[in-house]
């Protein structure tokens, strides 16, 4: 089974479409959260993502935020005024979607969290010391994590013992043989890269091949900003980021 594994939209449709596009024909889709937040079509993306066959969708702490599931205080300033803006905006039935999501949910060998296994809603798995907590939580051999916007792979080598896998700008576009020990990936975020590379990002599992699939693709950043500045309440930085992938 081909399955798309993405994450961290936070309502760029532009990006998005780019992606599906990118991607083709896939047997799944794994969408680990942040469909909203910073970004100026909320209702677009989660309507887009509705309609995707074999579609399993999880809870980001944007998401969660937006339906009363995490305290605006948890944000800093200007990601709270893009929030509550986005509350305003959002149709009822957006609104019943996010709130029947949780951030974690188990696909057979693998458990799809937002966050970390540890923490499926809150926490960013970006040290040992946090790879290491979360491998012991983890009963399954695999996890799909989004949240820190970038992509990566932890693999645990020995009982105290994990690696960081960043790829490298060959390795996009080529297979990652899955250990056959427990490993921990993120396909970074398709609408807010945050590791200087500012193409959107997904990955693809091949689960009869045993392997992942990092991904970049270019989409139309331009469109993508002129689309932020139709919408005054959202902080103009949002969209200046998406030239950066910061």
């Amino acid at each position: 089974m081909r399955v798309l594994v993405f994450s961290d939209i936070h309502a760029n449709l532009v990006a998005l479409e780019t992606v599906l596009a990118h991607a083709g024909p896939v047997d799944a889709y794994w969408f680990l959260g942040d469909a909203v937040g910073y970004g100026p079509e909320p209702n677009a993306v989660l309507e887009r993502l509705r309609a995707l066959p074999h579609c399993v969708c999880l809870l980001g702490n944007h998401d969660a935020a937006v339906v009363d599931r995490l305290p605006l205080g948890w944000f800093n300033l200007d990601a709270q005024r893009a929030l509550q803006w986005t509350r305003h905006v959002l149709t009822d039935d957006n609104r019943a979607f996010l709130q029947g999501l949780e951030p974690w949910q188990v696909q057979g060998e693998v458990l799809l969290a937002h966050g970390s296994p540890r923490d499926p809603l809150e926490e960013y798995l970006l040290s040992e010391d946090a790879a290491r907590a979360s491998f012991r939580r983890l009963a399954q051999p695999y996890a799909f994590i989004g949240h820190s916007h970038i992509p990566l792979a932890w693999v645990q080598r020995a009982p105290d013992q994990v690696e960081l896998v960043r790829p490298r700008a060959q390795d996009y576009g080529r297979p990652f043989a899955l250990p056959a020990t427990k490993t921990i990936l993120n396909p970074g975020s398709v609408g807010q890269p945050r590791d200087g590379d500012p193409r959107a990002a997904y990955a693809v599992y091949d689960s009869i091949q045993g392997t992942w699939t990092w991904h970049r693709i270019a989409y139309d950043i331009d469109a993508a900003i002129a689309r932020f500045y139709q919408v005054p309440a959202l902080p103009p930085r949002f969209a200046l980021r998406l030239r950066e992938g910061s």
